[in-house]
Parts: C-alpha cells; structure tokens; sequence
C-alpha cells in the first residue's frame, strides 16, 4: 500500500510539523515493568520513522535493528544517530531475520496501513521471528478516529483508501485485534488517547507475548 515513494515524498519530505510530536510522545513509559523484565535484549523497531523509540530502547539497553520503507526517514535517523543500526525493507514482503532471532519487536503507528489478510499475515511472520516468550509491542489506529470523509473509499471494514492524500489507512476495533492475536498471549491492550499535531488521536496500545 503506502509505498517508498509516499513516505520520502509526502511525509518524511518535510518534518517541522512532525518532529516535535515524535519526540514528546514517549508511550512506552508506562510500560516499561512490563518491556524492561525482558532477560534477551535483541530488538527490532518496524516503521522506525526517526527512531524516538528505538533511541528509547537503546538507552534501556536493548540491541536494535530500526527497519523502514524510506530511505529517506533511515537518512534522518542516522543523522540524529549516528550509531544506529538501521536495514531498509517493506515489511509487507515479509521480514528478512531468522526463526526465532529476537526477543521484542516494536511497531508503533507503522502496521495499519494494509488489508486484514496482509495485516493477519504480518502477525504471523513477527510471532515466527520472535523468541519463545518474547514481546511484540506497539501501537495502532482506532476506529475511534475521525479519519473518514467523502474522499475516502471503503476497501473493507475499517480500512480506507483517501483519493486525495492517495494514503491507505486502516482503523481497529476490539473485534479485529480478537481476530489478530488469536495465538499470542495478550498482556496489554488498552484505547487510549493521545495528541498528534494538536489534534487528538485514538490509539490501540498492546503488548503480546509469544
């Protein structure tokens, strides 16, 4: 969906609106108990855009691969770390690590961009990736949000295309992430609200345990 082309283009392009929420939003503060009980500390961060929670897992002294679809966001990243350890690929092509590899992976506003098929599949490659008891992490749309207009098409439940912004963008309710977590066991999922370029935003945040 959202290609390279649409993030170097239409969002990492130009970031002063952007960058202060970036950095203020420091959501996995509340569960750090949960995150930093983690024994392994070999960690992925997908969709890292400038790498604010990758910085926050390096600084709890997590290993962190920060993997995204442009080349331009990996750019910045580096330029605002310049010792991260960053790989570039889409994530809808599947993951390129092995069985098993790490013990948390990070998604925060990155994996709702897809049909359910595709997200569903997703899951399933990070659940093969991740060590037995580890923790995939992250945060996604809620269908809370009042992202809707008469310029979007309705591909399926909850999942839009804009024709104007030419953006795919999917919105989650309780029964779709019922549908999504089926194998993993959840120890956090929580709605909760939070502000993104001074508007508010409704927002999944879970944590899953393989």
């Amino acid at each position: 969906m959202n290609d390279e082309k649409f993030w170097n283009e239409t969002y990492y392009k130009d970031l002063k609106q952007y960058k202060p929420d970036f950095f203020k939003d420091n959501w996995m503060n509340k569960y750090e108990d949960v995150i930093l009980n983690l024994k392994g500390k070999d960690a992925i961060d997908l969709g890292c855009g400038l790498g604010q929670d990758a910085n926050w897992l390096r600084k709890h002294n997590f290993n962190v691969v920060s993997c995204d679809i442009s080349s331009l966001a990996l750019q910045k990243l580096k330029e605002l770390y310049p010792d991260a350890n960053t790989m570039k690929f889409d994530v809808s092509k599947g993951l390129p690590f092995k069985d098993n590899e790490m013990d948390l992976i990070n998604a925060n506003l990155s994996l709702h961009y897809f049909m359910m098929d595709k997200t569903i599949e997703i899951f399933d490659d990070i659940y093969r990736v991740l060590k037995p008891g580890g923790l995939f992490i992250g945060r996604m749309n809620s269908d809370k949000n009042n992202y809707v207009n008469d310029n979007c098409e309705n591909l399926e439940e909850n999942f839009y295309y804009d024709k104007v912004t030419k953006r795919h963008r999917r919105l989650f309710n309780k029964k779709q992430f019922d549908i999504l977590t089926k194998k993993w066991n959840v120890v956090v999922l929580n709605e909760d609200e939070t502000v993104r370029l001074g508007n508010k935003k409704y927002t999944w945040e879970f944590i899953l345990r393989k």
